[in-house]
């Protein structure tokens, strides 16, 4: 930092909210406290000239919120956007980013542009993300696609690394130009400045009731729960200009060694904050009070870094690469709160269900769909993204809110879910509508088999069917097209019956066996179907995978499950033996949603010395499984917070361990009852890996993280040693590998111990203490941040040789989290084949992410990164002809044309890089 503020000669003051859609209170009652903000800034826009502009915070969806409830304010608030008055943006909403997949953070910003747009607006080049706990490191890249080359953020960012500004570049090598703000972040000009000369206070938050027509009001009647704030309905306006001057020379001098330029950023704003109509006065007295010594201006973030780059020496700035989440070693407020990755499991759970349904199936198939003829269902796609995304706002997706917030996200979710799910139908019904019926009998059964991946794979697919009783449900097998029979492994038949239901009818009843079973499905088409005939036939042959009533085992691995509910695990290919897999610990949680802390005597409770009740589920050569019940006893709660309760209570715990033929994986589904408050509960894994890393995968990239902690002696903020990842993390010594696969469980840590054991974060329960306020921290009593009552988790434990590279662990994460989709149907009455694939991709070392239809056309547009060090060659081959082919950036911005070779693309995508391909498919 300079040593002084000596070289500050320009003060740029930015009037701005920070506007949390959901946060203290739902919705609903935060979109009233919206509109009162939105009416005061349109009428003080509208008629004060000197009021600059006002910003309204990084996202955009407050504009539909407000207009939703004063849709005759729309032409006012046009012309504020189209004249630069009002300014939204560039995201849609401000998401917590580690809480969300890949695709969500490139539609934000779609949906953000598009909205401003719609508003006669346009995006800048500032992107102003004052939310995330955190930056994902592709975020330049991200952004870069969409014209923001700048880039505004406090959490993530230590002062000891760069002073306010600085370059961040993505692990590819885009670069932005950066600023972490100074001391106080977004707010110095609003405590400083603003309150110093309306309240004579800065810091200070106490009121005093003797004050004149303000007119507190809060409902006292004891119907409204705890919480309940006094609510100013007719603050008094004052303004004592007296101490102004002093107050611009102590924010100058406090934060002025923080800018590297003669240009000072002062933001004057809070959360929920409203502009206040003596903001143009105060900054233009502070003008004509300072002139001598600084020009004071109120302005934007847009026009300020224009004067910014005039002074700025670009060469001389730090870079700072790949993911911001460092720990504040000094500083102050502006600390990485990393916690949210953990807190309400249960939600981010559901985030990871409705976005993989939505991105991961329904896109796929509909893409799939209409390409062979069905119109895209674009309406059905806004409303679910727009449900989605009006869920990721950074405090309610934290997990940080009331369980009112958290209640309306899990309706949202639900609607995403639905949503997807008739994408999904229609889809599927399209196509088995237009199957070829030649060569098939009027009694035809066929069972249409959906991989949405683009890739083919072998799966065993898990079958529920009622069938007519015609077919002896105790002998049935698949036939592809080619003649060749898959067998099954059934596991249940009972004598069923099953509605049919018809447009033209009321609903009938066909008498049938219900069938369960499963069946083991080869070189299913990559992003495309297969159609196999349901008959008689031989039942699936071949080994029991329970070999006796404590063991899994197939020709990759052995399993044995011991007493008390853990398993071991031997890889056949490298002789390596991992003991007491999937013990369970328990400690203590005395913080809240953003933060961990445990009590300052905590206790870790662990479940191996526990006896477990062990019993076989399924038997078969395909898959099996075997259960481990047992009760984990863990403390109560904290009681005072400073120790856990010596009341233990207990916790039902339900493992299921679950291995298929020719699988390398254990896949588990842990049912517990969490009877317990303010606790961190984890699944643990020793892994005896010598290693000093983890990985797991981000956006767009796959990470490495150091296992030891740094030293923090005298930090401001204590580091921990969890880490975000998306849908696995992997422990390797280039030899031997265990990788955890997820589904919506973000939190893991590497323990620095002889074991190197890997704890995956299960749930973790705490208390709502709103810290909206350093002063005072309200504690609610909202119970749903404990996570109590009936919980399911899902996670698979897969041992390999070599790195996660070369065990293509992103691929089988993928397998993991998207499965194959199937559907009984009667022959068809079209002319489309019993086996189609849209494209293939053939290195398994690019990832895809996305495949869509074009926002403004009817093209297909299919996105893929390449994590790896090294440039890779991308082929993809098409089941259609390509009439067109072209490199995008993320908002479909066309680069450049490629060349198509038949119906092939080939390419190559550089290390790092997020590349997205518009290509035109002839219909």
């Amino acid at each position: 930092m300079k040593p002084d503020s000596s070289h500050i000669k320009q003060i740029k003051v930015v009037s701005n909210t920070h506007w949390d859609r959901e946060f203290r209170q739902s919705f609903e009652k935060t979109r009233r406290r919206l509109l009162t903000m939105m009416d005061i800034t349109l009428d003080i826009l509208e008629n004060d000239p000197a009021f600059h502009s006002f910003t309204l915070d990084g996202h955009s969806i407050m504009l539909d919120d407000y207009l939703e409830m004063r849709p005759e304010k729309r032409e006012l608030i046009e012309k504020l956007i189209a004249d630069g008055k009002l300014i939204a943006g560039p995201y849609f909403t401000l998401p917590e980013e580690f809480s969300v997949s890949h695709e969500p953070l490139v539609r934000n910003l779609i949906w953000g542009r598009k909205t401003i747009e719609k508003y006669k607006g346009r995006t800048g080049t500032v992107a102003y993300t004052p939310a995330s706990f955190g930056q994902t490191g592709q975020l330049p890249q991200l952004l870069a696609d969409f014209g923001l080359n700048k880039v505004m953020f406090y959490r993530g960012v230590s002062h000891h690394e760069c002073d306010a500004e600085y370059i961040w570049e993505a692990p590819d090598g885009t670069q932005a130009l950066a600023s972490r703000f100074a001391l106080y972040a977004r707010y110095n000009w609003y405590y400083q400045v603003f309150r110093k000369v309306l309240t004579g206070k800065t810091f200070a938050k106490d009121y005093d009731w003797s004050r004149q027509n303000d007119i507190p009001f809060r409902f006292s009647d004891s119907y409204e729960g705890e919480g309940v704030s006094f609510d100013l309905k007719d603050p008094e306006i004052k303004y004592d200009s007296s101490e102004l001057e002093q107050a611009v020379l102590d924010m100058v001098e406090a934060e002025g060694p923080h800018f590297t330029t003669e240009v000072f950023l002062a933001m004057q704003g809070h959360d929920i904050s409203v502009p206040h109509p003596f903001e143009p006065k105060i900054i233009a007295d502070a003008a004509e009070k300072l002139k001598d010594k600084f020009s004071i201006e109120h302005t934007d973030l847009e026009s300020y870094w224009i004067e910014l780059l005039k002074h700025l020496d670009i060469e001389k700035l730090p870079v700072l690469k790949g993911e911001r989440r460092a720990y504040l070693k000094e500083g102050k407020w502006t600390y990485l709160l990393p916690a949210t990755i953990s807190a309400r499991t249960y939600l981010k759970k559901q985030d990871f269900d409705a976005t993989a349904k939505l991105v991961y199936i329904a896109e796929p198939v509909a893409s799939l769909a209409s390409v062979l003829g069905m119109k895209y269902p674009e309406l059905y796609f806004e409303r679910g993204w727009r449900f989605l995304l009006s869920n990721h706002t950074h405090d309610a997706n934290g997990g940080c809110g009331p369980d009112a917030v958290c209640h309306d996200m899990e309706y949202r979710y639900n609607h995403v879910s639905d949503i997807s799910h008739i994408i999904l139908e229609d889809s599927m019904t399209h196509i088995a509508k237009n199957l070829s019926p030649e060569n098939l009998p009027a009694d035809a059964l066929q069972l249409i088999v959906f991989n949405t991946l683009p890739f083919s794979r072998d799966t065993i697919l898990p079958l529920d069917l009622e069938l007519p009783h015609s077919i002896n449900p105790n002998k049935l097998s698949l036939r592809a097209q080619d003649g060749t029979a898959t067998g099954c492994q059934i596991i249940s038949t009972e004598e069923s019956s099953a509605f049919v239901d018809s447009i033209w009818d009321v609903p009938t009843i066909l008498e049938t066996n219900r069938i369960k079973a499963y069946a083991n499905l080869k070189d299913l088409p990559s992003l495309g179907y297969k159609v196999f005939q349901i008959k008689e036939g031989e039942n699936e042959i071949g080994n029991d995978i329970v070999s006796d009533d404590f063991t899994l085992e197939n020709k990759k691995i052995h399993v044995k499950i011991n007493s008390n509910g853990t398993i071991d695990i031997l890889n056949k290919s490298t002789g390596k033996l991992y003991r007491e897999l999937n013990f369970l610990t328990d400690q203590g949680e005395a913080k809240n949603a953003w933060e961990h802390q445990a009590p300052e005597h905590d206790e870790t409770f662990d479940s191996r010395n526990i006896q477990a009740k062990i019993d076989i589920i399924e038997r078969g050569n395909l898959v099996g499984k075997i259960s481990a019940e047992y009760i984990f006893a863990v403390p109560k709660d904290y009681a005072d917070g400073t120790k856990r309760n010596e009341t233990l209570v207990d916790i039902p715990v339900r493992m299921e361990y679950q291995l298929e033929k020719d699988s390398s994986e254990v896949c588990v589904k842990i049912k517990l009852n969490n009877t317990a408050k303010d606790h961190w509960l984890r699944a643990n894994f020793p892994t005896q890996i010598q290693t000093d890393k983890t990985w797991a995968d981000s956006h767009f990239d796959v990470l490495s993280h150091n296992i030891a902690l740094p030293d923090s002696t005298g930090w401001v903020e204590e580091p921990l040693g969890t880490f975000p990842m998306r849908t696995f993390t992997d422990i390797s010594d280039g030899k031997n590998g265990l990788a955890l696969f997820t589904k919506g469980l973000f939190e893991y840590e590497a323990i620095d111990n002889s074991d190197r054991t890997l704890a995956l974060t299960i749930l973790r329960a705490c208390r709502i203490k709103l810290a909206v306020s350093e002063e005072k921290q309200a504690e609610l009593p909202d119970k749903g941040v404990q996570c109590p009552g009936e919980q399911e988790f899902d996670y698979s434990i897969c041992v390999h040789e070599g790195s996660w590279q070369n065990a293509e662990l992103l691929s089988k994460a993928a397998c993991y989290y998207t499965p194959v989709r199937a559907a009984t149907t009667g022959r068809g009455k079209g002319e489309l084949p019993h086996e189609f694939s849209l494209f293939t991709l053939d290195n398994p070392k690019l990832h895809i992410t996305c495949i869509k239809k074009a926002e403004n056309d009817d093209d297909l547009i299919i996105r893929l990164f390449n994590p790896s060090e090294n440039e890779e060659k991308l082929s993809l081959t098409f089941g259609k002809k390509i009439n067109s082919a072209c490199i995008c950036r993320m908002d479909e911005a066309i680069i450049k044309e490629i060349e198509i070779k038949d119906q092939n693309i080939i390419h190559n995508i550089p290390p790092k890089k997020i590349v997205t391909f518009k290509i035109g498919l002839i219909y």
